[in-house]
């Protein structure tokens, strides 16, 4: 009979070389998959890989997909770590692009550009937060799931989108298309190197992934967030308030989606629009899982996810193949990877 016996001890060998394996098991799987359908993994992997990472253009783009990734994660994480499953990012990242864009289409000509980013920043944030302190306090003090709660907000999120998009925000001049009035120079996100669209909103992501650990690892707040995850009734039990750091940590994962969504509007897409690359608050929860809810991995992760990203389109291009190959990839390394945790808590063992 096999049977499974939970790890005492956890080596750091075994922490690499576990996600490692799962990684080239999920992609071969992968590349089984692609098989199926009719197409060459060889080129498919070799030219995902080209147009991510091939060049120093390529990379850039990979960068300017990871960095939405890279704020949204981060929150993810944090959540995540006490057992609070926000699956609400997605709405989280939309209401930030909404509350960042008022101030770029109302707010009158001759505003200085740091007061006009810096206000755009701040409506982000408190967007995001808005929609994720909802949930929370539902959760908190009516008990209300809240994987149900975030998941029928992000439906709210979008339509509040379209509605703006289609009626009072409109641009007359779109000719028909939903979409705002393009955003003055003074509300777009300074490029940080030239003949690229990386933008400001990668020094953000860098910068909440590290202020993400120094909480976790470093804060009493940080403390109290492990042990709320690994026993909310102990935690009460030691004095803990646990609903207060919920709502407190929900609305730090909302606000950082709801920068999110004001670094895509402002550092890459210059209005706000329906189609503002939402599917990244879903995305978001693989590479929080991949990443084995730590924010030193998340980096590289978020980086993976982001290639994929890039180059997924490229090969749609170039070898006109569905977009969906790259959903389907994503897919098998996120069960391979978060199967091999098994592995990593536990070791066969067989008995006769």
């Amino acid at each position: 009979m096999i049977y499974f016996e939970k790890r005492e001890n956890i080596s750091a060998k075994l922490k690499v070389v576990i996600p490692v394996v799962s990684l080239i098991i999920g992609i071969l799987f992968g590349a089984l998959a692609i098989v199926v359908v009719g197409i060459n993994p060889y080129a498919v992997y070799k030219s995902l890989f080209v147009n991510a990472f091939g060049s120093w253009y390529a990379f850039s783009e990979t960068l300017v997909a990871a960095t939405p990734l890279m704020l949204i994660t981060a929150g993810l994480i944090l959540v995540f770590k006490m057992g609070i499953w926000n699956i609400g990012a997605y709405g989280q990242y939309i209401m930030g692009a909404i509350f960042s864009s008022y101030f770029a289409i109302f707010m009158p000509p001759g505003v200085s550009k740091p007061l006009m980013l810096t206000l755009m920043f701040a409506g982000g944030a408190i967007g995001g937060a808005i929609w994720a302190v909802i949930p929370a306090i539902l959760k908190v003090f009516w008990e209300v799931n809240e994987v149900i709660t975030t998941l029928l907000l992000n439906y709210i999120a979008l339509y509040v989108l379209k509605f703006l998009m289609y009626g009072p925000w409109k641009n007359p001049k779109s000719f028909g298309f939903p979409l705002s009035k393009p955003f003055p120079s003074s509300a777009q996100l300074p490029v940080l190197f030239e003949h690229t669209r990386i933008n400001l909103g990668l020094a953000f992501a860098l910068i909440s992934i590290i202020v993400i650990w120094f909480i976790i690892k470093k804060t009493n707040f940080g403390y109290e967030v492990r042990v709320i995850g690994n026993n909310p009734t102990t935690a009460k039990y030691a004095g803990i308030s646990v609903g207060k750091n919920i709502i407190i940590a929900m609305a730090i994962s909302g606000a950082l989606a709801g920068i999110a969504g004001m670094v895509q509007v402002s550092g890459i897409i210059h209005f706000l629009q329906v189609k503002i690359n939402a599917n990244y608050g879903y995305t978001s929860i693989i590479v929080a899982w991949i990443s084995y809810l730590n924010p030193a991995l998340c980096l590289l992760s978020s980086i993976l996810f982001g290639g994929l990203e890039s180059g997924g389109y490229s090969i749609q291009i170039s070898m006109r193949v569905s977009y969906g190959i790259v959903g389907l990839i994503e897919s098998i390394a996120l069960f391979s990877i978060v199967g091999a945790q098994i592995f990593l808590n536990y070791k066969l063992r067989w008995k006769k």
